[in-house]
């Protein structure tokens, strides 16, 4: 699917044309007061250049990783080019044994249904269970799954992409499990696993969050 940008926001085209907006750009349009006040704070804390090389620095790291996982899914053993990523890798290989029956890497899922679409990280069978997997990197292990933020969201907004688009296509049922991999340097992954409860709880949050998205677009 084709990407496309208005006024900064990402939008997948999908069938007929029509415009779907991605799940990343629907949950940083829309967070909360609280979350907006939290973000300055730790940038006025901080300061603006620190707040901003940390913030860069966060997205090579995960870009570095996301690519070679994509490298790797196909069978490959892609070695990291630069040492800052190495720990991260590293640290992912103990899930990456565990993962087989792959489906989907970094594929744009529309959904038209709920009309959003998203860039999944992994489709593939966890443990011998289907999964929708999201990778992510910290320089500290997450305390609980709230300091994972909107991460929950997103892993139930693309579950829920896939079992529209997909139903049981992948497998022979629809995918009731999800996965959010921690990268840590020096660590084991840090793992926190949804279960089919779990996502439902996040989907109803996720709606809530387009709903208000489709409201201020439409203002």
């Amino acid at each position: 699917m084709k990407s496309i940008y208005i006024n900064g926001q990402c939008y997948y085209q999908g069938d007929n044309g029509v415009l779907l907006p991605a799940v990343t750009t629907v949950l940083k349009a829309t967070q909360s007061p609280e979350s907006l006040k939290a973000l300055s704070q730790w940038r006025n804390k901080v300061g603006e250049a620190e707040a901003n090389k940390i913030a860069a620095n966060s997205r090579r790291r995960g870009n570095a990783l996301h690519k070679l996982i994509k490298e790797y899914m196909p069978g490959y053993s892609p070695q990291p080019d630069n040492s800052f990523i190495q720990p991260y890798w590293d640290s992912v290989q103990s899930v990456l044994k565990e993962i087989d029956d792959i489906k989907l890497v970094e594929q744009v899922v529309p959904n038209y249904v709920e009309c959003y679409s998203g860039k999944v990280d992994l489709v593939a069978r966890y443990q011998g269970i289907p999964h929708t997997i999201e990778w992510t990197t910290a320089e500290e292990p997450k305390r609980n799954i709230d300091k994972l933020y909107d991460k929950p969201l997103q892993l139930a907004a693309y579950t829920g992409a896939v079992n529209r688009y997909y139903s049981d296509r992948l497998f022979q049922s629809k995918i009731n499990h999800g996965l959010i991999v921690v990268a840590l340097p020096d660590k084991e992954a840090q793992i926190f696993r949804l279960n089919r409860t779990m996502l439902i709880e996040n989907w109803y949050g996720w709606m809530n969050r387009l709903k208000f998205f489709q409201s201020i677009i439409a203002a």
